[in-house]
């Protein structure tokens, strides 16, 4: 109840400035496969298939100012997730999910790793990135880097999509893909977690099937 509590407010504040700043809150990057239920066959196969070569080296900043590589994560699977602090919306909602996920697996929970990675390092400094996710669950791992190339190259290999909107206050927000990658304790990409558009989320039925889904696929990727 105090998570939700804690993470409703931080969104508030954020949606309070957005509409005082008369903000543009950005675009979010869904993948073909976020009605999963309702695709066909090919159509969710097209959606598995566009994160197929995702992964690689990477070498980035963690929370306590240190450097992370791709190869500290390895021997555990890892749920990735590419978004920014200011975020009004999607990130909030993913960071929320990915904390009730880590809950409901219970002691299996310490067998994954879920990670962070900012997609707007400009802003979001270590510091900042831990106080934001230390909102959702202190589980979850947060990365970000010195300059925004670096992100760019490890979005690249990741097939992941952001980009930077310019707003008429002279700040800006980003785009960016929402879904959450899946890869094995050996760094391959196995399947990903589609972001749910809100239409889905409305239909409570719909919704409590998809996230028995995406526990379904975290157990069977931890067990794997």
């Amino acid at each position: 109840m105090l998570k939700s509590i804690r993470v409703a407010l931080w969104g508030l504040v954020l949606v309070t400035v957005a509409v005082v700043s008369g903000v543009y809150v950005g675009q979010t990057f869904f993948s073909d496969g976020r009605n999963a239920l309702g695709t066909s066959g090919l159509g969710a196969a097209l959606a598995r298939s566009q994160y197929e070569e995702a992964g690689g080296p990477f070498t980035l900043i963690g929370l306590d100012g240190r450097t992370v590589t791709r190869d500290d994560l390895k021997g555990k699977p890892l749920a990735l997730f590419f978004g920014f602090t200011h975020c009004p919306d999607v990130c909030p909602t993913a960071m929320l999910e990915a904390s009730n996920w880590l809950d409901a697996l219970g002691d299996d929970a310490d067998k994954l790793t879920v990670a962070f990675v900012s997609v707007d390092p400009a802003r979001d400094t270590p510091e900042l990135l831990k106080h934001y996710l230390g909102a959702f669950d202190t589980r979850i791992v947060g990365l970000t880097a010195d300059d925004e190339a670096t992100i760019a190259k490890v979005a690249e290999r990741y097939k992941v999509r952001f980009e930077k909107v310019p707003l008429a206050n002279g700040s800006y927000t980003m785009n960016h893909t929402a879904d959450t990658l899946l890869f094995d304790a050996d760094g391959n990409y196995v399947d990903f977690i589609a972001y749910l558009a809100p239409n889905i989320r409305a239909n409570e039925t719909v919704f409590e099937a998809e996230n028995t889904r995406t526990l379904e696929k975290l157990r069977a990727l931890i067990a794997s």
